[in-house]
């Protein structure tokens, strides 16, 4: 199974939530780490919040989730790309608040945790889901965070779960 994975895995298609002309996106970050990735945002004719794109989905064997658009939303497109895939790999954009206690907006941090829950339920040996906790998102850019993406495609392990903060604050 680990060879077909890697077989499979060899030729990543990239299927990302986002405007990636949108420069403090990370979709925008992701189309310079990943240039030949798909993206799918209201601009170009997907209003995420109305209509299906499993059969979108089922032509890539990566997903990257990172546009919240609406409560729930996130988490019906990872459902979505687990019915629609028989192996890949999918990174789930979190945030600091699903745990710092900092967001008046109580309908975007459960959002953000049902997400994470339900990432790390799905996550299998046949679909790799990461949830990746991002703390502000002025602080780190959307390059960094695609290149970390990338970084973690390369590895051996699979990553569950993973934090990415700003820099440390000289005291």
């Amino acid at each position: 199974m680990q060879k077909l994975r890697e077989i499979v895995m060899s030729k990543r298609m990239v299927l990302c939530t986002g405007n990636p002309d949108k420069t403090d996106s990370i979709a925008s970050g992701v189309r310079e780490v990943f240039p030949n990735t798909t993206f799918i945002h209201r601009s170009n004719g997907y209003d995420l919040t109305e209509v299906s794109i499993k059969d979108i989905m089922s032509k890539h064997n990566c997903f990257i989730n990172t546009a919240y658009i609406g409560h729930g939303i996130q988490l019906r497109l990872l459902n979505d790309y687990f019915e629609s895939v028989k192996m890949g790999e999918v990174f789930n954009i979190g945030s600091t608040h699903e745990y710092d206690d900092l967001s008046n907006d109580n309908e975007y941090v459960a959002s953000k945790i049902e997400l994470r829950n339900r990432s790390l339920e799905l996550n299998n040996y046949r679909v790799n889901s990461t949830h990746i906790i991002l703390g502000e998102k002025n602080k780190i850019t959307p390059i960094r965070i695609a290149e970390f993406i990338k970084w973690i495609t390369e590895q051996e392990m699979k990553f569950p779960i993973i934090g990415f903060d700003h820099p440390k604050q000289a005291w």
